[in-house]
């Protein structure tokens, strides 16, 4: 029987929920799905036949280490999605080179460690009533501040001490977040599977559940199946899974606010054929 780890975090030794589908999934199609912390040195990911980077959570904390695994994991056995790959999505300036390759993406303003910035000044150049805040490398909404017309003293501190240990992004908060909410297009080997959408709590901005956020399983336009396209289409390069969150914004267009490949959470409880999708997937790059 073929063996696939599957790298997670040690907070989640056997996956997050909207993981665990896929380990009986594979197994019914001959497949052992075994669930492996990602930093424990005492595995051997050779012996597998696949690793797949799954619910790798902790990694912004550790992004060093995180990357250089990811290289010696490839070096010795296939890796999806692959090391290059990760190292590319791990730090949202990516988002920059996909703008340039033609997708509408949130407008974003970019501070390297070590820089200043004025929040007050970003706000009132470039119209932004309400500024988010954010880490290049984080996830899960991590280190993540709304700067609001109330709270730009706030903002402004929290920025400053931010830059003084890692590089930032600026965004204006889209209103359509709370109204509409994310929309997540999920995809394996390139091929759509399903959707999702995700809407934050009352009085939050953040759609992720554990932040009350809540999700619902949802049936996308071709307007929108068409704008995910068009985000795979500017990576042109192959992917085991991928998640393209979309956000509609007051002009019309469907815009890019995240491009997932390296740990995206694939909601697979919310549609239930597509646990044995990704299965399928998997065994597809068995070979």
């Amino acid at each position: 029987m073929p063996r696939v780890a599957l790298a997670t975090c040690l907070a989640l030794p056997d996956l997050d929920e909207e993981d665990a589908p896929l380990v009986p999934a594979l197994a019914r199609i001959g497949i052992e799905g075994v669930p492996l912390v990602w930093n424990d040195p005492s595995i051997d990911w050779a012996s597998y036949d696949l690793v797949a980077v799954r619910t790798t959570w902790d990694y912004p904390n550790k992004i060093a280490a995180f990357l250089e695994w990811a290289d010696r994991v490839a070096a010795a056995q296939t890796l999806w999605n692959s090391a290059p790959m990760l190292r590319w999505n791990t730090d949202k300036r990516y988002l920059r080179e996909l703008s340039e390759r033609g997708v509408p993406i949130v407008p974003t303003r970019w501070f390297e460690r070590g820089s200043t910035a004025d929040v007050a000044a970003l706000s009132r150049d470039e119209g932004w009533d309400t500024v988010v805040l954010k880490p290049v490398v984080s996830a899960g909404a991590r280190r993540t501040r709304l700067a609001g017309p109330d709270s730009m003293r706030e903002g402004q501190a929290f920025l400053t001490e931010q830059l003084t240990q890692r590089a930032m992004m600026a965004q204006p908060y889209v209103a359509e977040v709370s109204t509409t909410g994310e929309l997540s297009l999920l995809y394996f080997n390139g091929t759509f599977s399903h959707a999702v959408r995700k809407i934050p709590g009352a009085g939050d901005f953040r759609v992720q559940t554990e932040h009350g956020g809540r999700v619902l399983s949802v049936v996308p336009t071709p307007r929108e199946l068409a704008a995910g396209q068009r985000v795979l289409d500017a990576l042109g390069e192959e992917t085991l899974y991928a998640r393209v969150d979309l956000l509609p914004t007051a002009d019309g267009e469907q815009r890019l606010l995240e491009l997932e490949v390296t740990e995206p959470s694939m909601f697979l409880r919310w549609d239930s054929e597509a646990p044995g999708r990704f299965a399928a997937a998997i065994a597809a790059r068995l070979g």
